[in-house]
This record gives structure tokens, sequence and C-alpha cells, in this order.
């Protein structure tokens, strides 16, 4: 009996373990931490890889990080050094997985001694170590609330755009869902895993996710008569998810650049800014 309890305790702690924050499912890569990371980092022993897209980049990265998003490696990859450098790709946070993606390629193109920081740029941030970005004119901030100018009418229903092809104004479309003020028209879709959706998503979403392999979406499944609205964790997939539609399929379709983070249907949206 006693044995028998021991087993499982210790199948109990594994799969704590398997489950925590920081693992990755890439075989031949180690996560590292922040502390290891910065350490590596200013020590100049290791080449940091930003995984997100140059949006994100440019609005800001941890300093020195080489710029390589997953869909466009296969042309940036002869930039990269010799095959035993030590190499950290990190992106937007725990649940950002194109750190995890790019550290596959790069341990199926050769590379020997590829880190995976988890906390990404966020937590890096966060921490208060050196990152650098797009210098940007200072504005003064706007007094009062926050007022939405670009109009526009999608199927019969009045909507707010954001500053880039695709997007609805994120600071207006934000506060209606945190506010539970969403109107009428429009219909939310996750575009996440299935797995993510179950954790947690915002009340009155759908779940139909980019496909791994075509890296396309099924305009089919959409309705036709309502704004339909990209989301994701970070804005990252959803700008993917966008720009995989040509013309023709994306014409009541925007996407969200906003972080979301939801425990169950209960979620808080941030936006992002604009660069």
């Amino acid at each position: 009996m006693k044995k028998l309890l021991v087993g499982l305790l210790v199948s109990l702690v594994c799969l704590s373990v398997l489950n925590a924050k920081g693992t990755t499912h890439v075989k031949g890569a180690k996560v590292i931490s922040a502390k290891k990371t910065e350490y590596l980092q200013r020590k100049g022993k290791a080449l940091l890889l930003d995984a997100r897209g140059a949006k994100l980049y440019l609005k800001g990265t941890i300093v020195g990080s080489l710029n390589l998003p997953v869909k466009r490696y296969n042309t940036l990859k002869k930039l990269l050094p010799s095959k035993d450098t030590t190499l950290i790709t990190f992106c937007n946070g725990y649940k950002c997985e194109k750190s995890d993606e790019l550290a596959e390629l790069l341990i199926k193109d050769g590379f020997t001694k590829v880190l995976i920081y988890k906390g990404g740029f966020p937590e890096w941030k966060k921490k208060g170590y050196t990152v650098t970005g797009k210098i940007r004119k200072c504005k003064e901030a706007p007094k009062g609330p926050y007022t939405p100018s670009k109009e526009a009418n999608i199927n019969g229903t009045k909507v707010y755009l954001g500053q880039d092809k695709g997007m609805i104004d994120q600071f207006w479309f934000s506060e209606l869902i945190n506010t539970n003020k969403m109107p009428k028209g429009y219909q939310l879709v996750d575009v996440r895993k299935s797995s993510q959706f179950k954790e947690g998503h915002i009340e009155g979403a759908i779940n139909i996710p980019l496909d791994e392999k075509t890296k396309k979406m099924d305009s089919s499944l959409f309705p036709k008569d309502k704004i339909v609205v990209f989301y994701c964790n970070t804005g990252m997939q959803s700008v993917d998810s966008f720009t995989s539609l040509n013309n023709n399929e994306n014409k009541n379709i925007l996407y969200l650049d906003a972080n979301v983070e939801c425990k169950g249907t209960k979620c808080t949206v941030e936006a992002n800014e604009n660069i």
C-alpha cells in the first residue's frame, strides 16, 4: 500500500512538472529562466532570436536580439551564425508558442545549442532588463475618455477601425469587452488551439483555429451577416489569421490587436499600443 501511494505521488509530481509554466514539447531544446537569459545576453554568450512579427519587434524587444519570425525563417536563416552558437528563442510570453516553433526549426536545421526563454519580452520588460525599440515622437496624452475616430459600416453595423488594414480599433473594442457592452452584430472568433480555448475564452466567442499545416483560415465557417473579430492571447495569431485570407474572404472580418487573459469566461483585454 505504501509503495502504491509513493508511486501515485511520483506520478502526480511528474504530471505537475509536465504541465508547469515554462515547459516545451521541442526535443533537443531546453527552457531557461529570465535570470539565466539576462546573464547569457549580458556576457555576450548567446544570440537572442525574437520570434514575433516585425511590428511587435519594432515596438520593443530585448536589446541585441535578431528578429526571426517563424513564417520568414527560410528567408532569414542565412543571417544566423554557426551551428554551434548558443541561440535563445523568445516571443510574447508563456502562452506564445512561436518561440517553440522557431526552436524546432533551428534544431531541424542542425543547430545544437537551442534554448527557449518562455517568459518572453513581457516578462523581460517587467523585470526591468534592458530593452530597445523604435523611437516615437512623444504625444500629449488626450484628456478625458478615449474617443475612436475612424468610423466605418460593415454589414449595416457601425465599427471603428484601427491604424492598420483589417484592425479593429483595439482601445475602443477592448473597453467594450471589459465592460460587457458588446453590441449586436459582432462575432468573436478565438483563433487559438481548441485546448487553449477550453482553458478560457471570451464569453460568446467561437473557436476556429488557424490551420497548423496550411497556415490558413477556412472562411466558409464564418457568419456572413456579422462583423467577425479574430482574437488570441497576444494579437500575433490574430494578425496571421487575417493575413491568411484574400480580399474576397475578409470583407466582414477584422482582428483585435490586444493581450487577452482568461480564467474560464472571465477575461481581461488590454489593447496593444500603436507604433
